[in-house]
C-alpha cells in the first residue's frame, strides 16, 4: 500500500527537493532531519517522510548511518544517459509507429518548442528543455516507458546544471533541438532517431566533460550560487 503524504510532507519534500536539484544541498551532502525541521518550522515527522520520498526519488542516499545526497560520478552519469536513450528512442519509435501523435499532441508540443527556442536563461531553458522531452514520451502513450522516464526525469534534470559552466551548450542544444522538432512534425522516422540520438550523445558528453574536468569546479559553484538565488527569489516556474 502507498504511504499518505500529509500536507508537511508534500512541503518538505518540495523544500528539499528544490535544494537538491539547485544545487544547495549539492552531491554528498549531508542531510539532517532536525536542521531541516527547524528551517521549515515543522516536526521531523513530515522531514522524513520527505526524505523517504527523495530516497524513492533516486536524489537521496539513506543507510542506517543517515542520509546525504545522492552522488553524481562518472558511473552515475553513464547509466542514466545510457537508461535515458534507450527509453526515449524507443518513445519515438513508438510514438511513428502510431502515426506520429494527433494534430492537439503537435500543437502542444509545438507549443513548448516555441518556448524552449525563446528562452535566454539557464532556469527557463532546463524547464522547457524537461517539457519537450516530457511531451515527446507523452505523445508515445507508453505508460510503462513513462513510469522509467519519470523515474530518472529529477536525475537527468540535476545532471543538466553541469552543463551551466558552457554557455554555448545552450545555443547547441537549441539546434539540435529544432532537428528533433522537424523530424518529428515531418514524421521523419530515421532524421528523428539520428537527431535525437545526436542530442542526447552530446549531452552525455558534456556532463562527463564537467565533472571529469576539476577546473570547471569554482565556474560551477559560481553558477550555481546564482541560480540557487534565483530559486530563492522565484525565478523557478
Amino acid at each position: 500500500m502507498a504511504r499518505r503524504k500529509g500536507p508537511q510532507a508534500k512541503q518538505a519534500y518540495s523544500y528539499i527537493k528544490s535544494k537538491i536539484l539547485s544545487y544547495e544541498l549539492p552531491p554528498g551532502a549531508a542531510i539532517s532531519d532536525n536542521a531541516l525541521a527547524q528551517e521549515l518550522n515543522m516536526s521531523r515527522s513530515p522531514v522524513r517522510e520527505a526524505i523517504f520520498m527523495l530516497t524513492n526519488d533516486g536524489l537521496i542516499d539513506s543507510t542506517g548511518m543517515g542520509a546525504q545526497v545522492s552522488p553524481m560520478t562518472l558511473t552515475d552519469i553513464v547509466e542514466i544517459c545510457q537508461v535515458r536513450k534507450a527509453v526515449e528512442v524507443a518513445a519515438v519509435n513508438i510514438l511513428l509507429d502510431n502515426g506520429g501523435g494527433t494534430p492537439e499532441q503537435k500543437s502542444r508540443l509545438a507549443g513548448i518548442f516555441k518556448e524552449l527556442q525563446g528562452t535566454t536563461d539557464a532556469i527557463q531553458n532546463y524547464h522547457y528543455d524537461d517539457l519537450f522531452h516530457g511531451e515527446i514520451m507523452a505523445m508515445a502513450n507508453n505508460s510503462r516507458l513513462i513510469h522509467i522516464s519519470n523515474q530518472m526525469r529529477l536525475q537527468i534534470y540535476r545532471a543538466r546544471w553541469l552543463s551551466v559552466v558552457l554557455p554555448d551548450r545552450m545555443d547547441e542544444a537549441k539546434r539540435e533541438h529544432e532537428s528533433i522538432y522537424q523530424a518529428l512534425m515531418d514524421n521523419d522516422r530515421e532524421a528523428s532517431v539520428q537527431s535525437l540520438t545526436v542530442h542526447l550523445d552530446r549531452s552525455e558528453q558534456t556532463f562527463k566533460k564537467v565533472l571529469a574536468d576539476p577546473r570547471y569546479n569554482p565556474q560551477f559553484n559560481l553558477a550555481m550560487a546564482h541560480i540557487t538565488n534565483t530559486y530563492r527569489q522565484g525565478g523557478q516556474t
